[in-house]
């Protein structure tokens, strides 16, 4: 019964909901009142919209066009769509006349872009300029588009919007910018591969006259990072103004963020160039503010590179720039923007001897910097790629490429690559690293004998025991310096591969186990905090390394107490001290080097392990050293001079203690 009055009071309120409905729906008459007003509303706001459009185009004009526009009479707003567009494009004309002059048609127009895409890069051509607006490299991405947004993308050689280079025209005592010129061309899109080849024609004419005109050439083959550019200039040599020796060329490129650690890609990013006599420089000195460097150049160049980490875009006229000063800058931007690097720029210029129809030809290239790619360029660009600047360092790291090089065509992992280095490097550093084992094995043998001097003398006398001592070495045959020595030797190897892995191009986003990328930093965990000097993150390689160096170290910590004494006590302390240092420095560092060297911690353990077990019998070295105290110690130059001075010191030594008593008896 109650579902029942439940059912019916619900039919009850639809029935008064559709009744009311009814009653309060508006006519018809209300209706196509209502729809025209909404129709009137609906014109109202695109009349002002358009309105607004039309004076936003002029407020443009007027800025771009300040003073042909001034006398524009506002009625040109109700002007039909066609004609005012006409009104403006003649009022734009004119401007471009007093701005451009003989080259007035080509200061307006709309940018059209062409593509041409290659086995090798995608590069996008703009009109407006006539130049590369946009470079993709193929077959790279960045850090963040390839381990962050793990997306499948190219790599931008530069930021297109803020990369440029233009001709200055100096005609009438001024310059005209072709970079602001509209170019004709009927070059289309395409794509080639391998030999294939295609060229790109983009002109500015001058009083569309023909026989009159600017021009860019782009030869472009499909398996080059290389392309021809020829500026010619026809008919010109009439207008060009007289005395002009040199038609300023101007290159400016902003570079984006490529790479995992900015501060890392700003420090290696600089403009290079070659000097007539061969010697490559990077721009340094000149006027330093604190976002960059600007620098006269008063000498001819070969080329101008505009040099990142791992990439580069060069200029290589084919007979040099031959003037006698240039400009250049870099300029860093700021900490906090991550996705810009560096902007560089270079004011050039191209020679001119008035002549009817002049070419200058030059070659771009625009490229990874990967040393055998660049070596077979024969133009020393590869020289721009820092592998130590001491000859010996280089020599040792052009062995360490051809190394890599060669691993890498059996198509090796880069782990495996290092590995095999690292085996290479030990195996041709073995007679060193037994010679320092030996070495060690024989002061530890003495050390009861040192200890034994160490006892008779007194602390005074230091010096006296000190003879003792080297007297010891002598008759047993055993040089203080034969450890030290080989380890020494050995230092040109770890300066060499700090200074290769960093700017390794083959190890760039190669991977190995939890490391993405081996030319930067590994990390295993992000720290919320900065560290100062270790940073904000926890390297793995670089722990693991200062581990077995450590281990290392306490395997030998005997032999580093050999000679007892304080002295001993201090090299100890700083033996376990520099792995420490070095889990500092290497925490930023390159990947692949905290890997190199934790590989050769391990192998040299293994090494230390087979040389005591296998090689070195001291019951036998301790038989020859007892021999060699009983024979004369054959003293050598060096020797016969150290005791000569140790002789003096002692004698000295004795005058003063002489002095201080007698004044003591006065």
């Amino acid at each position: 019964m109650k579902d029942k009055k439940t059912i019916i009071g619900i039919l009850l309120i639809v029935v008064i909901m559709v009744a009311w409905g009814w009653w309060m729906a508006p006519t018809k008459a209300e209706r196509e009142q209502a729809a025209a007003k909404k129709k009137r509303f609906n014109d109202s706001v695109l009349l002002a919209e358009r309105n607004q459009f039309i004076a936003d185009s002029i407020e443009f004009t007027k800025a771009t066009l300040p003073d042909t526009l001034a006398n524009v009479d506002s009625t040109i707003l109700n002007l039909p769509d066609s004609i005012r567009k006409d009104t403006l494009e003649k009022i734009k004309l004119q401007d471009a006349k007093g701005k451009f002059g003989a080259f007035a048609t080509h200061g307006t127009g709309n940018a059209e872009l062409i593509t041409v895409e290659t086995e090798k890069f995608l590069l996008t051509f703009n009109t407006k300029g006539g130049v590369i607006y946009r470079a993709q490299m193929l077959g790279y991405q960045t850090y963040n588009s390839r381990f962050i947004a793990k997306k499948n993308d190219t790599l931008d050689l530069w930021i297109p919007n803020e990369t440029n280079f233009s001709t200055t025209l100096p005609i009438a005592g001024a310059g005209i910018e072709t970079s602001e010129l509209y170019f004709s061309t009927r070059a289309k899109s395409t794509k080639i591969k391998g030999d294939e080849k295609t060229t790109l024609s983009f002109r500015v004419f001058a009083n569309n006259d023909s026989s009159k005109y600017l021009e860019y050439n782009y030869t472009i083959s499909g398996n080059n990072y290389m392309i021809d550019f020829d500026i010619n200039t026809v008919g010109l040599h009439e207008m060009i103004d007289p005395g002009t020796g040199e038609i300023p060329f101007t290159w400016t490129m902003a570079t984006p963020s490529q790479e995992h650690e900015v501060d890392k890609e700003r420090e290696n990013s600089n403009i290079y160039y070659q000097k007539q006599d061969g010697d490559v420089s990077q721009l340094k000195g000149g006027v330093k503010g604190t976002k960059g460097v600007m620098k006269e150049v008063k000498f001819a160049l070969k080329w101008v590179s505009f040099k990142q980490q791992f990439f580069s875009a060069a200029l290589i006229p084919n007979d040099g720039f031959k003037g006698n000063m240039y400009r250049m800058s870099t300029t860093r931007h700021e900490e906090a923007d991550l996705k810009r690097n560096k902007t560089f720029a270079a004011e050039l210029g191209l020679p001119y001897l008035f002549a009817p129809k002049e070419t200058f030809k030059m070659r771009m290239y625009l490229g990874p910097n990967h040393r055998k790619t660049l070596v077979k360029y024969d133009l020393g660009l590869e020289d721009q790629i820092d592998i130590g600047s001491f000859f010996l360092i280089e020599w040792i790291n052009l062995g360490v490429i051809v190394v890599f090089n060669f691993f890498a065509k059996l198509g090796w992992n880069y782990g495996i690559i290092i590995l095999m280095l690292t085996l290479i490097i030990k195996l041709i550093t073995m007679p060193l690293t037994y010679k320092t084992f030996v070495s060690s094995a024989k002061m530890r043998l003495l050390k009861p004998d040192i200890d034994a001097l160490g006892e008779k003398f007194k602390p005074e006398e230091a010096m006296a025991k000190q003879q003792a001592v080297m007297q010891l070495y002598r008759k047993a045959g055993v040089s203080p310096l034969s450890g030290c020595i080989p380890a020494l030797l050995q230092m040109p190897i770890l300066f060499a591969m700090i200074a290769f892995f960093p700017g390794a191009f083959e190890l760039r986003q190669e991977g190995l186990l939890w490391a993405n990328d081996l030319s930067t930093y590994d990390s295993i965990l992000d720290l919320p905090f900065n560290i100062p000097a270790y940073g904000n993150h926890v390297s793995l390689f670089a722990l693991l390394m200062t581990i077995s160096t450590i281990f290392y170290t306490k395997m030998n910590s005997s032999q580093m107490t050999a000679t007892g004494g304080m002295q001993a006590q201090q090299m100890k302390i700083m033996m376990y001290l520099m792995p420490v240092v070095f889990l500092v420095f290497l925490n930023s560092y390159s990947a692949a080097l905290s890997y190199y060297y934790f590989l050769s911690n391990l192998i040299s353990i293994l090494l230390m392990l087979f040389i005591r077990k296998f090689m070195i019998d001291e019951k036998k070295l301790h038989a020859q050293i007892e021999e060699n105290k009983k024979k004369a110690p054959k003293k050598s130059k060096w020797m016969t001079r150290m005791e000569e001075i140790q002789k003096a010191r002692t004698e000295q030594m004795r005058q003063q203690q002489k002095g201080g008593n007698k004044g003591k008896k006065k």
